[in-house]
């Protein structure tokens, strides 16, 4: 991970790949600023509470009260996708992206996700500016449903145990 010198500006990034705020709660991304995001989490989480993008959203708020203390002119943003999580969805991520570093040019940044969904854009954010951090948020209820279902996954990644469970 990148060495950054605290005059530079980092963004604490947020991303909601599969678009929940826009399609649930009216709110187009780039969200820019701790208020704005604060007014989405809220959106979002007044119509879906169980939303883990809400966590994702208020922890990102919390990492850049941390990181705002060591790079002053830091900011946090949400980064948000397309109805599904495919090409479409990080195309409008890297444009959202680009929007956000026209106004703000960034010298790192943070990301903050809610699960391996989101971190897939973590290559696409990285090809404009070098990642600093990473945190991962697992709402607290669901973590051994969750670190289950990402057990099996990366296990299936192997041939012989998907061979075996599939039965090909």
């Amino acid at each position: 991970m990148a060495q950054i010198s605290p005059d530079k500006r980092l963004l604490v990034i947020c991303v909601d790949r599969d678009n929940d705020l826009g399609r649930k709660a009216g709110v187009q991304g780039p969200i820019i600023g701790k208020k704005n995001c604060l007014d989405a989490a809220n959106k979002l989480g007044l119509i879906d509470p169980e939303d883990s993008d809400v966590n994702a959203i208020l922890a990102a708020i919390k990492k850049f009260e941390e990181v705002k203390k060591d790079y002053p002119s830091s900011e946090v943003i949400i980064l948000t996708g397309y109805d599904k999580t495919d090409y479409k969805s990080d195309k409008e991520i890297l444009e959202q992206l680009e929007t956000v570093l026209e106004t703000l040019p960034s010298d790192g940044f943070v990301l903050v996700s809610d699960g391996a969904e989101d971190e897939s854009v973590i290559p696409i954010i990285t090809g404009r500016i070098p990642m600093i951090s990473k945190q991962v948020i697992i709402v607290k209820q669901a973590k051994a449903i969750e670190s289950t279902y990402y057990t099996i996954k990366e296990a299936l990644k192997d041939s012989y145990i998907s061979r075996i469970v599939f039965g090909i």
